[in-house]
């Protein structure tokens, strides 16, 4: 998986990389000893777990300008020596019932006498609902946190039955090999109880991926909003088995590397699509959705963790 850094977090801010379902800035005042700060992180944790899973980093500021309010605007550390990852652990592990797979990366930041840091939180997608510290069960919406209707900790709570994938994806070109070529690679692992009989990754990969690439076939290319990219679909062979819990598999598609140009049918130049989108299906389980940007997907791997849709940004 991408390791979290300083240099990954400043790289977000740089970049300007908006929070959406499946990502929130926290400035450093949001962890505190007090009963609403810590009801206010079991709010935020479980709502993520009872939605499709994500990420909370604290100890990086919002924009205080209302028309860029969910723009991370720079890095407000926590101190370390007060609040512990052993302290946020033991807030989080108050959330009913306890949500498994929460992992936590302290990321340093220099220049403060090793006290500062930043608390990458990831949180995976439940298989059941989680209430926080107040007893309410939350869900993300937007970019809040808001109480759940009955009817949705009902649907939450029936995950049980359905398969429960986690991704990741790297698009490897092969650095120093004697062939221009390269390949997609997506890893799917089963993290619930159930087995997942069929499943099934679609995805649209920029046309330039560090470069120009041509996607093995079959491939079509597409044009939407963002631009236009290669549409593909990622399957197990007819002889791969089922994927057992706790078990995980490999995806791959080839692709070329030694492309000077990318043309439509028609003639027309084509405009670069900067994202790459997943979506991931298998049996019953609700359709994971992702959007993500294609610069650290051609460093590693890369975590396909659920946004609002294939935008992200409802």
């Amino acid at each position: 998986m991408n390791q979290w850094d300083r240099e990954r977090l400043e790289r977000m801010i740089a970049d300007g990389v908006e929070e959406h379902l499946g990502l929130d800035y926290k400035a450093a005042d949001s962890l505190a000893k007090t009963d609403g700060k810590r009801r206010e992180i079991t709010k935020d944790i479980s709502a993520f777990a009872n939605s499709s899973g994500g990420v909370v980093i604290y100890g990086v500021a919002e924009s205080s300008d209302k028309e860029k309010r969910h723009l991370p605007e720079r890095l407000d550390p926590v101190d370390r020596t007060v609040l512990t990852k052993e302290w946020l652990e033991q807030v989080i592990q108050t959330i009913q019932p306890r949500i498994e797979g929460v992992v936590i990366h302290p990321v340093s930041i220099d220049g403060h006498d090793g006290k500062a840091v930043c608390y990458v939180v990831e949180i995976p997608q439940s298989y059941t609902a989680h209430q926080a510290r107040d007893h309410v069960y939350y869900k993300r919406h937007n970019f809040n946190s808001v109480p759940m209707e009955d009817y949705e900790v009902r649907d939450v709570m029936n995950r049980k039955t359905h398969p429960r994938l986690q991704a990741s994806i790297f698009i490897n070109r092969t650095a120093g090999h004697p062939k221009p070529e390269g390949a997609i690679l997506v890893r799917l692992e089963n993290v619930g109880r159930v087995l997942a009989r069929h499943y099934m990754v679609d995805l649209k990969v920029p046309l330039d991926a560090c470069g120009l690439i041509s996607v093995d076939k079959p491939v079509a290319m597409e044009h939407d909003e963002d631009g236009d990219c290669y549409h593909l679909r990622l399957t197990p062979a007819l002889s791969q088995s089922p994927l057992f819990p706790l078990s995980d598999v490999f995806l791959r598609r080839g692709f070329r590397t030694n492309v000077k140009e990318v043309q439509h049918v028609n003639g027309q130049p084509v405009v670069r699509c900067p994202y790459v989108t997943v979506t991931i299906y298998a049996d019953e389980m609700p359709a994971l959705q992702a959007r993500l940007d294609i610069a650290p997907v051609v460093l590693g791997w890369t975590p396909v963790l659920a946004t609002a849709g294939a935008k992200g940004r409802q």
